[in-house]
């Protein structure tokens, strides 16, 4: 699914009504059904509606609400300002002996009291047009709706704004959001993530045309990362399988190491090799003695600076090159970096301190590259305070990526991928469960996985960040906490997060259960070219 700015939504609109004879009311009629179809079987809902087509929207679901539960509707102006299509739905409401108030009559007591009191409450004062802080009438309802118990947002939580979810003053804090045609960009960054509650996209018609072309971001689904998955043939041994080394750890991080080589081997790569100091070293013989060892020298417990021709060393019978986590940000491992990435071009992906160190560095990485910043990592590599790049995440990510010429994955709720040429890439997949330490180790060790096997970046960081995702969403489905689960816990369900991919796959092509008659789920026998990526 496409995800569009306000700009390009009201460009949808226009072309379905000009080019495609759409008409608005019709438009309309579709959004007012679809939020009264998102409010649950209840006795009562209030209705908040603004001035302009939101409120039309909101009067309109409030006419369809009333055919099965107590309705009552607050204006922000009287019903004579009303225009166009709002207009239209009020007088339409009105037949329908709706209480409906406006400011002269109602009053801010009584909006308030009648919020605290009904079952639901549609927040239909703004849509996804508006800017800044909500004022008047607007302020005093979204005052009013504090004390509801349930909210329905229509298109969009007012006081949010759409563009960056930034909230200027106060704002609705939503349970259920019902967005309309495409989703937005609020829907995934600052306040508007958690001002929208559980959200949803509403078809109300649109030619597919207009929606398969409209802006330049995509949410992710189980398609677009397809052809992402590592796939094992029956003559694959671990050289074919991909072949990861990683450079990480110290004295100081030493878990580092073996976190960063368990996302690697968990996602499949045939062999990884870990890059460390021996104090490093020696946790990883413990977790996975699996991983062959590359000792590096060491200055202080830090990796010193003539470990880079070792490393380069090992890097030439490698695939891909993960390294950053634990490392340190001395001016041993500084220089380092730089006379490392003097050595040669390779396949890497740079994160934790790799990623604080880039941006001092003279030398840059040469080859494909995938950076995995959070936002304080971010504003670093943008030379800004991180609360800038939080307040502005879609385009600190493409930004990041032109600057550095590389992959980059913007890691927190619903991370952005990019490129400075590709379209941008929402993933839906994970939750607070990776609040915790180490989980992008993890999640770097993955993508190096993928990388190794698929040679493309872009691919990687997309597939990588919905499995590692994913595999937090299962434990905590299945499990039903979210806290206390360690980063080596999700490396360790990263296996059967592969398979859910699996069978979401199966069904999106072939449909059904991905199991023979038998109960064997290895009945669905799949390959690459099975499934071509949608992107």
């Amino acid at each position: 699914m496409r995800v569009v700015t306000a700009a390009e939504m009201r460009e949808i609109d226009r072309r379905a009504s000009e080019e495609f004879g759409i008409p608005s009311l019709q438009l309309m009629e579709r959004a007012g059904a679809a939020l009264a179809e998102a409010v649950p079987e209840v006795e009562t809902v209030v209705v908040f509606c603004g001035p302009g087509n939101n409120g039309g929207d909101g009067l309109c679901a409030a006419r369809i609400l009333s055919e099965r539960c107590e309705v009552e509707v607050f204006l922000t102006v009287d019903p004579s300002q009303l225009k166009g299509d709002a207009q239209t739905q009020f007088r339409s409401l009105a037949e329908k002996r709706v209480p409906i108030h406006c400011p002269k009559d109602s009053g801010y007591r009584r909006a308030r009291e009648r919020a605290a009191e009904c079952d639901v409450l549609i927040d239909a004062l703004l849509g996804f047009g508006a800017r800044g802080e909500p004022q008047g009438e607007i302020a005093r309802l979204v005052d009013a709706a504090h004390d509801a118990a349930h909210i329905v947002a229509a298109d969009i939580p007012t006081g949010i704004d759409c563009d960056t979810g930034v909230a200027s003053g106060d704002y609705i804090l939503a349970d259920q959001t019902v967005t309309f045609g495409l989703a937005k960009p609020f829907l995934f960054a600052n306040e508007g993530l958690e001002a929208s509650g559980q959200w949803q996209v509403a078809d109300l018609g649109y030619p597919d045309e207009l929606l398969e072309s409209a802006g330049s971001a995509e949410i992710l689904d189980v398609l677009a990362i397809a052809q992402g998955m590592p796939y094992r043939r029956p003559t694959a041994h671990k050289r074919t399988s991909g072949v990861v080394l990683v450079v990480a750890g110290s004295d100081s991080f030493p878990g580092a190491l073996s976190l960063t080589c368990r996302g690697a081997a968990r996602a499949g790569a045939g062999l990884v090799l870990g890059a460390s100091v021996p104090s490093a070293l020696d946790g990883l013989r413990v977790t996975l003695p699996e991983c062959p060892h590359v000792i590096l020298p060491e200055d202080g417990g830090w990796i010193a600076e003539a470990a880079a021709e070792v490393v380069a060393q090992a890097a030439d019978r490698v695939d891909t090159v993960v390294i950053g986590p634990g490392l340190g940000r001395t001016a041993p491992v500084r220089a380092f970096l730089a006379r490392l990435f003097e050595l040669g071009e390779r396949q890497w992906v740079l994160d934790a301190d790799a990623l604080y160190l880039l941006p001092e560095l003279e030398s840059r990485p040469r080859g494909s590259v995938v950076l995995t910043p959070h936002h304080g990592e971010a504003g670093r590599l943008l030379d800004r305070p991180w609360e800038e790049v939080a307040m502005q995440r879609f385009e600190s990510v493409r930004e990041i990526a032109e600057q550095y010429d590389a992959v980059c994955v913007l890691k927190g709720p619903y991370s952005l991928i990019a490129t400075k040429d590709s379209d941008l890439y929402v993933n839906p997949t994970g939750n607070s469960l990776l609040a915790t330490g180490g989980t992008g180790d993890v999640l770097a060790g993955v993508i190096g996985a993928i990388v190794s096997v698929k040679g493309d970046p872009l691919l990687a960081a997309c597939t990588g960040a919905y499995w590692h995702g994913l595999a937090a969403d299962q434990i905590l489905e299945e499990e039903g906490v979210g806290v206390g689960w360690l980063a080596s816990e999700v490396a360790d369900a990263l296996p059967s997060a592969y398979a859910a991919i699996r069978r979401g796959l199966f069904d999106e092509f072939v449909g059904g259960d991905d199991t023979d008659e038998e109960g064997d789920d290895d009945a669905f026998e799949w390959d690459d070219a099975d499934f071509p990526s949608r992107s």
